[in-house]
């Protein structure tokens, strides 16, 4: 069962989702919405530390990450939520696998999925340890994105990217 949230407003005046349990802490700060290197928007605050001031995340900020670790969305859409279902700690290299497909020139919209000419199917594939894993050829495209999400979440788990088909996205939080 979901926690209960509520949402806050920022300097902005824009809102922010948060679970209810953080708004006490959360709301003894300042926040604003900047860009990330990405071009995603994301809360941030000012936190003065022994070395200086610092610019720390709404995410970082909840979540506490150990050293090493960062805090992103599950999800990407455009409202800001950071409630701790949507939040997920891991590594830069783990976050790489919660990343939608780069679409440039690519034969198919989905990951893990591409065309092959000579047989007029579509392949699906997955890397795990730096090793390709080839899950099979398929008439249909969507039917190589559903090998290619079944792949990834058995190999990884959560924090697998699943391939949005037919114009939904599976939860992988559930």
């Amino acid at each position: 069962m979901a926690k209960p949230w509520i949402a806050i407003k920022i300097n902005s005046g824009q809102k922010v989702k948060i679970d209810k349990e953080d708004a006490a802490r959360v709301l003894e700060r300042s926040w604003r919405v900047t860009k990330a290197t990405t071009g995603r928007s994301r809360v941030v605050t000012s936190v003065r530390t022994p070395e200086g001031v610092r610019t720390i995340t709404l995410g970082k900020f909840l979540m506490k990450p150990r050293k090493g670790l960062q805090v992103y969305p599950r999800r990407f859409n455009e409202e800001l939520d950071y409630r701790k279902e949507n939040l997920v700690v891991c590594t830069l290299k783990e976050r790489q696998r919660l990343l939608p497909k780069n679409r440039a020139e690519s034969s198919s919209k989905f990951r893990g999925v591409s065309f092959i000419k000579s047989s007029k199917k579509w392949r699906a594939g997955i890397e795990k340890d730096g090793k390709s894993i080839n899950l099979g050829e398929f008439k249909q495209e969507t039917e190589a994105a559903l090998a290619y999400n079944a792949a990834a979440s058995k190999l990884f788990g959560d924090m697998a990217y699943q391939n949005p088909v037919n114009g939904k996205k599976r939860n992988r939080s559930s």
